[in-house]
């Protein structure tokens, strides 16, 4: 399970203090559910999602009885779930995989360039995305920032930084997607 650090709080700030609200929001990835409180208060109805199912089981204990509008389903990325978001959240793994080394903690490696698991959810989240609905991601300045626009001019979608935050060599920031179409 991934443990909460400056980019998970960076997302819930941006959840909490942004203009995010509507019926449907989904957590791909949940982790450790920290994101599930802010999206309860501000949706009718909240998904969380991950491959992990202790990382489920921990969230089931802190929130499911203070958060009767969350649901809780194990499965990658978003596979098994088939409604349409107003929202999608996720802080998936964007950290480069380290060279040379056979180590990859999945937690946090997001593949070769840093954008592998990124492209993965993004795909996944596409065909639940209502017609105007934002993604939220957390990118990286490591990851290879190049590959991630191709991936996502490739998908039409439009990418808008809302905030981010400088911690030692890296630059943390929490980027909106909209389809290319919906661009105001």
């Amino acid at each position: 399970m991934y443990n909460p650090s400056d980019d998970s709080f960076l997302l819930e700030e941006c959840i909490r203090t942004g203009d995010y609200a509507g019926r449907w929001a989904i957590d791909i990835g949940t982790g450790s559910g920290i994101l599930l409180h802010a999206l309860s208060e501000r949706f009718e109805n909240v998904v969380a999602t991950d491959i992990d199912l202790n990382s489920l089981l921990a969230c089931n204990k802190d929130v499911w009885t203070e958060d009767a509008n969350v649901m809780l389903v194990c499965c990658s990325a978003a596979s098994a779930i088939r409604a349409r978001f107003d929202l999608v959240v996720s802080n998936p793994p964007y950290l480069p995989d380290e060279k040379g080394s056979s180590f990859r903690d999945i937690a946090v490696h997001g593949g070769h360039g840093g954008t592998e698991a990124t492209a993965e959810f993004v795909k996944s989240a596409l065909p639940l995305l209502a017609t105007d609905g934002r993604i939220l991601l957390v990118v990286s300045s490591f990851a290879d920032q190049q590959a991630l626009d191709a991936i996502l001019a490739e998908k039409g979608l439009v990418r808008k930084k809302v905030k981010e935050k400088r911690i030692f060599y890296e630059t943390l920031s929490v980027i909106e997607l909209t389809r290319k179409d919906n661009e105001k």
